[in-house]
């Protein structure tokens, strides 16, 4: 599915002609939340990877190119995980759940 619809999540991967894909909460959540997950982990893992390889001698420029064409894929990845989270957190359910804690909190 391509269409956003409030009930709709937006999958952490593009559909074969390059939209973002959704599906209905519960369908997929597990898969996605652990494809993002993955997506966070292996940036962590690369980014600290490139800290210790800039630290040898024998690196070289299109070793480190390398390095920083990859990163910048995961920052490019790492984004499109917050910018899903960021709509989650804002979805019309999310409202109401957090005006409900605040009330029940007794804040405003």
């Amino acid at each position: 599915m391509t269409e956003p619809q409030n009930h709709m999540r937006r999958l952490p991967w593009e559909g074969p002609d390059g939209t973002a894909e959704y599906a209905p909460h519960g369908v997929t959540d597990h898969i996605a939340d652990a494809a993002e997950t993955h997506i966070i982990n292996r940036a962590r893992n690369d980014a600290a990877y490139a800290l210790i390889m800039i630290q040898r001698p024998e690196i070289t420029r299109e070793d480190v190119c390398a390095l920083v064409a990859k990163l910048a894929g995961h920052v490019k990845d790492v984004a499109s995980v917050a910018d899903m989270r960021e709509e989650r957190l804002n979805s019309p359910a999310a409202k109401a759940l957090e005006s409900a804690l605040r009330a029940a909190l007794g804040q405003s």
